[in-house]
């Protein structure tokens, strides 16, 4: 297993236990329908974030360079 893949795996794992973790004391002092509303509107804000880069991907793409003619 390379080094960086086993970084990846080491961060990711801790990342959703912190997830995990903040999402359980979030429902235990907001209410679990306030975590609800808080999660939704992340995962709104993380499609939003992706579909923006996207498309910002695309219209870099589009130019086109007009090479000159060589006489």
């Amino acid at each position: 297993m390379k080094h960086n893949q086993a970084q990846l795996i080491a961060v990711s794992l801790t990342g959703t236990l912190a997830a995990i973790s903040i999402g359980y004391l979030g429902v235990q002092v907001f209410g679990r329908n306030t975590m609800y509303m808080i999660a939704t509107g992340m995962l709104g804000l993380g499609t939003g974030g992706a579909i923006g880069q996207i498309l910002v991907e695309k219209r870099q793409q589009r130019v086109v360079q007009v090479q000159s003619k060589q006489q």
